[in-house]
């Protein structure tokens, strides 16, 4: 009977625990083994955000990753790990409790702030992003450093700088003549803008 009460002990103590990753492996899916303090797990599946036909997500974990064990039947070879939960080594990032915030080991920073319906995204030093595919920018965008365009650019509207606009400027062009050499004004440029 007492064989019995210990297995039913240990099986209890092991349906939930707590732990830091020990090792990371990808392949063939994403698994790790558990420090739990008394233990080393075996090779266990890593819970992810979501995983089916319509989406799936990745978010790697690694060594040091404060993580829960959930073990069917309190037995740890049947565990499945959930990353997710804050130390006083991993904190939760600062924020407001209207904020959504991702924040990566780099310092690149995702933030969406529900109150002000504001998106922000600040990338770590020297960090670059790439969207690819068609789009559109429905709003106005401000650009407040260099635009460099590899492509063409058509604008249906006008163009402004500081000076003023595209078609003000064709304006002059198309309109300007010159003091001739031998004295009176030359024509209208013949190639209009």
């Amino acid at each position: 009977m007492s064989e019995l009460t210990g297995d039913l002990q240990r099986r209890l103590a092991n349906i939930i625990r707590r732990g830091v990753i020990h090792a990371v492996r990808l392949e063939p899916s994403p698994q790790c083994q558990v420090d739990l303090g008394d233990i080393l797990t075996d090779w266990l599946p890593v819970c992810q955000g979501f995983s089916g036909p319509n989406r799936a997500d990745i978010n790697p974990c690694a060594p040091g990753d404060a993580v829960t064990v959930l073990s069917e039947a309190g037995e740890l070879r049947n565990g499945r790990v959930i990353p997710g939960w804050n130390t006083v080594i991993q904190p939760a990032p600062a924020g407001s409790e209207t904020e959504h915030i991702t924040r990566y080991g780099d310092g690149t920073e995702v933030r969406y702030n529900r109150t002000d319906h504001r998106l922000t995204i600040t990338l770590a030093e020297k960090g670059s992003y790439i969207i690819k595919g068609e789009g559109i920018l429905d709003g106005n965008v401000k650009i407040t450093n260099n635009l460099n365009v590899n492509g063409s650019l058509a604008a249906k509207n006008n163009v402004a700088d500081a000076r003023g606009t595209m078609s003000a400027m064709r304006e002059i062009f198309n309109n300007h003549n010159h003091p001739g050499d031998s004295g009176g004004m030359t024509d209208k440029p013949n190639q209009k803008m």
